[in-house]
């Protein structure tokens, strides 16, 4: 009995001082780890007509490394963008850009992230067959929460401004929304 006694004793007393350390490991943070996934949604371009393009999907990759201060990361993403119009104009649009993601930080397990970014669209106009690089700049929110240890889910809405003024004779920058579903792979875990 007195065995018996002892190694119940033995046993409880390593779940307890193991216990915190099994809590520690299951409440980590995943949001802090490196990232890459991709997205797909609609696009919609701001102050057209159909005439000019309509509304259409697209999708795109992305990756992100964190910074030494936590709430911070950097991001670098691509996309493809076709729009299409009731008539014969036709836009092809390639963002790659790079951004600063900052997390809020609020204790919930949905993770809201602002993000600030700066790159270039490889911008193709049809019938007119013209194509450029144009700069680019942005500006977006995503929620996002964890789907398992390597897998995020979410929703972004990215606001992106093509520069186009710098163009003899264009009248207006080129403004583009993306909203889509967002799915995260944690790396490094």
């Amino acid at each position: 009995m007195m065995k018996y006694c002892r190694f119940v004793i033995i046993v409880t007393l390593i779940v307890c001082t193991a216990s915190p350390l099994l809590a520690r490991r299951k409440s980590q943070d995943f949001f802090l780890k490196p990232q890459a996934g991709v997205w797909f949604g609609p696009i919609t371009p701001v102050y057209t007509t159909s005439e000019d393009v309509e509304t259409r999907l697209g999708g795109g990759l992305f990756a992100r490394y964190n910074l030494p201060w936590a709430p911070l990361k950097l991001g670098v993403d691509a996309s493809y963008q076709h729009f299409k119009s009731q008539g014969v104009k036709e836009l092809t649009l390639w963002p790659v850009y790079g951004n600063l993601l900052f997390r809020l930080p609020i204790n919930l397990p949905l993770a809201f992230q602002f993000k600030l970014g700066a790159g270039g669209s490889s911008v193709e106009i049809q019938p007119e067959d013209q194509q450029q690089w144009d700069p680019l700049f942005m500006v977006g929110i995503e929620g996002s929460f964890p789907a398992g240890k390597w897998v995020n889910i979410g929703l972004r809405i990215d606001y992106l401004l093509i520069y186009e003024k710098h163009i003899e004779g264009a009248q207006r920058n080129g403004h583009i929304v993306n909203t889509g579903i967002t799915l995260y792979l944690n790396i490094g875990i």
